[in-house]
């Protein structure tokens, strides 16, 4: 364990001796990453905020995400609608008439859970007929909440004595937990209200 502790000691020394140059890198990997979907993006979130801060870590991971989310999905719908164009259209028309009043919220809530793998996330967008827009503002509020705790955590790691009196409920704690139930209500109510 001490070793991966001198080794991550080593990349952040190099961080700080070419900051600027870093971050650059860092940005240009994390978005060639999203873009592909791949998994593994928890950790690489966790590491903005390990070398980078919580702040600069939380933004560097959300505009690569947004962004490599964007871009894997046009790709995905592209392709999808040259292979299987009679399908997708049905089954996205479909979607979008059961979604459409209220699609913003819809897809916010779908980027708030965090259970389905990204590449799963984008390849289902990527079959509905919503906007750039709508895409990034829904990827950019939905994801916040957890890319900004992973980012902390990440910065908590900094120090290994705050990693043993680290308890999870520094990062879960009943404001966090109330702001998102908010959230998620407010989101459920205007879904209701465009329905009538």
């Amino acid at each position: 364990m001490d070793s991966v502790f001198n080794f991550l000691d080593l990349i952040r020394l190099q961080i700080e001796y070419n900051y600027f140059f870093s971050i650059i890198i860092f940005i240009l990997f994390l978005f060639v990453y999203f873009s592909f979907s791949l998994p593994g993006n928890i950790l690489l979130m966790v590491s903005a905020g390990y070398f980078f801060g919580v702040y600069i870590g939380y933004l560097i991971s959300i505009i690569t995400l947004v962004l490599g989310s964007l871009l894997f999905s046009l790709f995905s719908s592209f392709f999808l609608k040259k292979i299987f164009p009679t399908l997708i259209n049905k089954y996205s028309t479909k979607v979008d008439q059961y979604i459409s009043k209220s699609s913003i919220e819809y897809l916010i809530i779908f980027r708030m859970i965090p259970g389905p793998p990204l590449m799963f996330q984008n390849l289902i967008l990527s079959l509905l007929k919503i906007t750039k827009i709508k895409f990034i503002i829904s990827s950019f509020i939905g994801f916040t909440p957890l890319v900004f705790v992973l980012a902390f955590f990440g910065h908590q790691l900094n120090n290994f004595n705050n990693l043993k009196n680290f308890n999870i409920t520094d990062v879960f704690s009943i404001e966090f937990i109330l702001f998102l139930l908010l959230i998620i209500i407010f989101l459920a109510i205007r879904i209701l209200y465009k329905k009538k």
